[in-house]
């Protein structure tokens, strides 16, 4: 078991090098300007952009030569069209510091409403944690997420540590992580096909995916709130034929749900806090994209990101390194390059897909910083939960095929 555990983290850590590698290889980390005659290049200078790289004219030297030179974007005199590409780092170089500042308040007050939010779902499993313990454990959680390289993450980590402080809640606790977890994504999906809505002329086929994601789950929770439709598509039977490790993570889930069908108020209100605290999720990463200089519009954002943020539910890589960057380039060049007017189609898309790779990776830095105040609480945590808890709780998840009913347990 041990030795699986090795093998399949060192194949994360391999796959999010290679993911890492793949999109890289793609970035220039050189400042250059690239020359073209219509859609045609013909030839490129690698540069080091002085100041601003979104000052006009931009100021910039060649090589060792200290002599300052200067060109202005688009045609140029001799015909030729200019296009001044800035290397990756050089995104960050002229960042807006109270924007970034900003941005970066939005996302730690983000974190403070997800830990009530999931308190609040606790207490109505009759749990008697209270706020604070919850808000402490949910940064615990957002730094275990950081660090942990395995499919453990932050969830399994914040669990346990409730398990210790409410001994004798386990399903509650675990129920209490799965429907906060679901409630999230479910919030996050009506954000983006309500703000998509406004804008169907640019993204009707993005419109139609996830209209088409939130009717699927819409008709699961009906099946799965419907004591007769239960009956009649033989759920539980179905659930029984599964294999035991699968089977049983969808056994949890479906209790889960099936426990908080008696607590329609409670879902409800979830969901419309979580599409607030998701907006201001967006506005966070809007303000640090405008700190670095991105040029995309404020609604764009709020399609793009929920679809972006949905995309990276699937495990992927951990914390979605590598994945997450492939998805801001594809994303941010595809529907970012219109707001490049007068560049070329080819070079628009190129360049917005590199700012959107710029933007992911700092924001992931970002979110890092933060989560070392989580990992100052585990240094201060009296019943620090070990390695062995954890590894003892997903031993125990991997191997059970389902859990009794919280409904069923006295």
């Amino acid at each position: 078991m041990a030795v699986k555990k090795v093998v399949v983290t060192i194949a994360k850590l391999a796959l999010v090098a290679g993911l890492m590698w793949y999109v890289f290889r793609q970035v220039p980390f050189q400042d250059r300007i690239v020359y073209r005659q219509g859609e045609q290049e013909i030839g490129q200078t690698d540069i080091h952009i002085l100041g601003s790289w979104k000052a006009e004219p931009v100021q910039y030297t060649v090589g060792s030569d200290p002599k300052v030179q200067e060109v202005a974007r688009g045609l140029q005199p001799d015909g030729r069209s200019a296009v001044v590409e800035p290397g990756f780092l050089t995104y960050w170089s002229d960042l807006d510091p109270l924007l970034f500042a900003l941005g970066a308040l939005c996302y730690f007050i983000t974190a403070l409403v997800a830990g009530a939010r999931w308190w609040w779902l606790l207490r109505v499993n009759g749990t008697d944690v209270s706020l604070g313990e919850a808000l402490r454990f949910t940064g615990i959680g957002i730094f275990f997420n950081q660090v942990f390289p395995s499919a453990t993450g932050g969830d399994v980590v914040k669990a346990v540590y409730i398990m210790k402080r409410c001994p004798g809640h386990r399903v509650e606790v675990l129920v209490s992580v799965i429907v906060d977890r679901v409630l999230g994504l479910a919030s996050l999906a009506v954000l983006g096909a309500v703000v998509v809505l406004f804008a169907l002329d640019r993204f009707a086929t993005l419109a139609a995916g996830v209209w088409g994601v939130i009717a699927l789950v819409g008709l699961l929770g009906v099946v799965a709130l419907s004591k007769r439709l239960r009956q009649f598509v033989r759920l539980k039977w179905l659930l029984d034929r599964l294999p035991a490790r699968l089977g049983g993570k969808l056994k949890l889930i479906d209790q889960a749900v099936f426990f908080y069908r008696d607590h329609k108020m409670v879902i409800a209100a979830s969901v419309v806090v979580g599409m607030a605290n998701h907006c201001l999720s967006v506005l966070s990463v809007v303000l640090i994209g405008e700190a670095i200089g991105i040029g995309m519009p404020t609604l764009e954002y709020f399609v793009l990101i929920p679809i972006i943020n949905i995309l990276l539910v699937v495990p992927v890589s951990p914390s979605g390194w590598g994945y997450g960057e492939a998805m801001y380039k594809y994303f941010f060049g595809t529907y970012g390059a219109p707001h490049l007017p007068g560049v070329p189609t080819a070079v628009a898309i190129e360049t917005m897909g590199n700012r959107g790779v710029a933007l992911s990776v700092l924001y992931k830095l970002h979110v890092i910083c933060w989560s070392l105040l989580g990992g100052l609480l585990v240094l201060f945590e009296k019943d620090r939960v070990t390695k062995a808890d954890i590894e003892r709780e997903v031993e125990q998840e991997e191997h059970e095929d389902g859990v009794e009913p919280p409904a069923a347990r006295g």
